[in-house]
């Protein structure tokens, strides 16, 4: 009997600390949608797509492992071990998704304003850059940064402009990052594939939906060509 109410009190507890971190998750969430101010320069440009990449891959990743593992969500972060996958895999899946949305909102700012390529490849460097000039090096990143720079520098050099504020065109890095790094095992990935990547595109539909309602093109690109 004793034994059996040990058991009712710790799975009552663990029900009570998922039901608070969920809580506390949509707490963050309803701050985070509120109304925001408009895009008017290329600072409020950089600050955009910081906190959109790690809306983004905050919640489409732990929305993954959650579904996945169910109940056992909360024991899984007590793992040290897994918990620092989590946390690896939440830094590659943001700075594939910083680099994913600083093509993108560069090109919405470009190709309004009649931009070269070379200017919006500056103006996509730039915040991509400025982004992680304002980032701590994290624990799970020791060798810091300077990977990811070069990487962006060749994918802006590369990069064909018209085609990149053209709907989902310039985020199929970062679909494919959520699948290759979440901590799930590979056959199950096989399996969810699809679906992983469908929640990544919701995200980026509402964040390219924002955009719109936000951003004055002519305001930052005459901001950016003081520059």
């Amino acid at each position: 009997m004793i034994q059996k109410l040990t058991k009712i009190g710790i799975e009552l507890k663990e029900a009570l600390k998922e039901a608070v971190f969920f809580i506390s998750l949509a707490l963050r969430a309803l701050k985070f949608w509120r109304k925001d101010p408009p895009v008017l320069s290329v600072t409020d440009l950089a600050r955009f797509a910081d906190t959109r990449a790690k809306f983004a891959t905050q919640t489409t990743l732990f929305g993954y492992i959650k579904t996945r593992a169910g109940t056992r969500y909360t024991v899984l972060f007590a793992d040290e071990k897994y918990a620092q996958s989590i946390n690896i895999a939440k830094w590659e899946i943001y700075l594939v998704s910083l680099s994913d949305i600083s093509v993108f909102v560069s090109a919405v700012v470009g190709g309004a304003n009649n931009a070269s390529n070379d200017e919006m490849s500056q103006l996509a460097t730039h915040i991509f850059n400025n982004v992680l000039d304002n980032e701590e090096i994290p624990k799970e990143r020791p060798q810091g940064f300077d990977d990811v720079r070069k990487l962006f520098s060749t994918r802006v050099g590369t990069t064909v402009w018209n085609e990149c504020a053209k709907g989902e065109n310039a985020f199929q890095p970062s679909l494919a990052a959520l699948v290759e790094w979440a901590p799930i095992a590979d056959e199950l990935k096989a399996l969810d594939e699809e679906i992983v990547k469908n929640s990544m595109r919701f995200k980026w539909k509402k964040v390219r939906d924002d955009l719109s309602q936000l951003l004055d093109t002519e305001m930052v690109m005459a901001d950016w060509r003081k520059h």
